[in-house]
């Protein structure tokens, strides 16, 4: 069973075994650990020892099918297969598959129906894994609608910096009708170097509670630049949590900049790292009215203005920006009571 579990990922064995187990044992026999307990020692386990985890028992069946299954496809590409190959037993009879061969108009008859129903487990989607995965726009469709019918509600959204696809896949997700899986978005990570005014639209229609975005904001369109700015905000304003920034333009406006983000309330932002954006003429005196900024980051080395009200006394860091670019950046940290020197 675990040579099945490693090295095949085979869920529907996993599937039957506990559908044997369940029926075998009373209903009398309580855990031995709290739910709770099991999760925070499964916590602390990788993707593999996960999978293990699912055949000790029942109760700890339960509680590693929700964590393995919450991100399935920020695995490697072997288990991200394994779980593209699974959500294909939801898709609607008589669709294509994900993977691009016809379904098997019989398949419904002799497949059995999974113990559980993975997909709502969903709470972490690489959209640039499953496109590698996907072979056709039709397919990343598919899986979109499937996930739009459950109600599915994500927390976390990332899409890559790897160019191995069109322009048109990366957009899919934009549609009005999917709106509805990126409303609860907390984390968001898009370094793609395709076209943004789109991607700020969405989140800023539907995100209110972000605490994190790290995002490439490059545009060499002026009229799209304008849109994107426009929509960041008021993604920003909309925001109910404390702001983690991370906002990247290869020489990009600083100014407008500036005034997007003087024009927010200052106390919101926890952490601000501004990279490669072109700040010549800026003023910087905003930064002491950020009262629960824990770190500033920009581009190294830093404007004197900036060291003026922040220090000298910083930290560099590397930053990769793609797989053959990295760029370094000034830190400054500040202790909660600290905050900016005036």
């Amino acid at each position: 069973m675990f040579d099945i579990l490693h090295n095949r990922f085979n869920f529907a064995a996993i599937d039957r075994r506990f559908v044997i187990s369940t029926a075998t044992e009373t209903e009398t026999v309580q855990s031995a650990l709290v739910a709770d307990v099991i999760t925070e020692i499964l916590e602390n386990l990788s993707a593999r020892d996960l999978l293990s985890a699912l055949l000790v028992s029942r109760e700890w069946c339960q509680v590693a099918v929700p964590m393995y299954w919450k991100a399935p496809f920020s695995y490697t590409k072997k288990r991200s297969m394994a779980a593209l190959k699974i959500y294909e037993l939801f898709l609607e009879r008589g669709s294509s598959t994900l993977l691009g061969t016809k379904e098997d108009s019989t398949r419904g008859a002799v497949q059995e129906t999974p113990l559980y129903d993975y997909p709502l487990f969903l709470k972490e989607l690489n959209y640039t894994n499953l496109l590698e995965l996907g072979e056709s726009v039709e397919a990343i469709l598919q899986i979109l609608q499937m996930l739009t019918n459950r109600g599915i509600r994500l927390n976390t959204f990332v899409m890559d910096n790897t160019g191995t696809n069109s322009e048109i896949f990366y957009g899919i997700w934009t549609a009005p009708r999917y709106a509805p899986i990126f409303s609860s978005l907390i984390h968001v990570e898009i370094h793609t170097p395709f076209l943004k005014n789109n991607v700020m639209k969405t989140l800023a229609n539907n995100c209110t509670r972000l605490s994190h975005l790290d995002i490439n904001l490059y545009d060499n369109s002026s009229n799209r630049v304008i849109e994107t700015f426009y929509y960041l905000k008021k993604l920003l304003s909309l925001q109910q949590c404390p702001l983690n920034l991370r906002l990247v333009f290869p020489n990009g406006p600083g100014k407008m900049l500036m005034n997007t983000l003087q024009s927010q309330q200052l106390e919101s932002f926890k952490r601000l790292e501004l990279v490669k954006w072109n700040f010549n003429g800026c003023e910087w005196r905003w930064l002491k009215m950020c009262p629960n900024l824990t770190e500033f980051a920009i581009t190294s080395p830093p404007q004197t203005q900036v060291s003026d009200i922040l220090g000298t006394i910083y930290e560099n860091y590397r930053l990769k920006l793609s797989k053959n670019y990295k760029i370094t950046t000034a830190h400054w940290h500040f202790d909660k009571d600290d905050g900016v020197s005036s």
